[in-house]
């Protein structure tokens, strides 16, 4: 017979496996790691955000100035093109073959641990789930491997934030940051969300590793078993 157990423990654990796998996702995605320190000026006509002023009974649209800073990812970049202005997008990238002047060979490492990371613990979040109602498996704890499983993916997402900065003194870093820029130090740039992002979401993932055993040890309790024995499928309890 099947039995859904939610506890007060299984859902705080859900909700911040899932808040950590979101953070993973920006870190890798938004090109915020580092900022340049030479802001650019763009010029926004859209109607959206343009003003419309009234002169000698002709409509002007005035465009709003917006202020924008050149910077980088582990995927994107932000930066100003000739053709096309301020421009974000991904890297021109023929994978990880890319010449490491292009592409630094850390940031290629930090991507694959960083999307190591992403893989294993977006597998979590779905066994947090599935702990709803499975307790064991092959004979052993499904709440213990889901929190070992979330370590393994801290510790993955520490090595990409510690081999990001080793690239901080590649050509691309220096035409962005500066002549002075250089390994764990960034010289004119300033660090980015997506870097705190990354840094919080391992933090996070060690958390969610420790309140697998809070949730675990709140789906033992005498009260749900006895909610079980009684005959009730559907078993929730704060």
């Amino acid at each position: 017979m099947c039995y859904i157990i939610i506890t007060g423990g299984s859902i705080v654990w859900f909700v911040l496996s899932l808040i950590a796998d979101m953070l993973i996702v920006s870190a890798i995605v938004t090109p915020k790691w580092l900022i340049g320190p030479n802001p650019t000026f763009v010029s926004i006509d859209s109607s959206s955000s343009a003003r419309l002023l009234s002169q000698n009974d002709t409509q002007l649209i005035v465009p709003i100035p917006s202020v924008r800073y050149p910077s980088v990812g582990i995927y994107t970049r932000c930066k100003v093109m000739h053709s096309s202005g301020y421009n974000c997008g991904p890297f021109d990238l023929d994978g990880f073959a890319t010449d490491n002047s292009v592409y630094p060979g850390a940031w290629k490492s930090t991507m694959f641990f960083m999307s190591l990371g992403f893989a294993v613990h977006s597998i979590t979040v779905a066994l947090t789930l599935v702990t709803c109602c499975r307790q064991s498996a092959f004979g052993k704890s499904i709440h213990n491997m889901t929190g070992c499983a979330q370590v393994v993916s801290a510790i993955s997402i520490m090595l990409a934030i510690f081999l990001h900065p080793l690239a901080w003194g590649a050509p691309r870093v220096l035409v962005l940051c500066g002549a002075d820029a250089e390994p764990f130090y960034p010289g004119g740039c300033s660090i980015g969300i997506s870097f705190y992002c990354a840094v919080a979401a391992a933090l996070l993932c060690f958390i969610c590793a420790g309140i697998s055993l809070k949730a675990e040890s709140s789906n033992m309790r005498m009260r749900v078993k006895r909610r079980v024995e009684e005959g009730n499928r559907l078993v929730c309890i704060p």
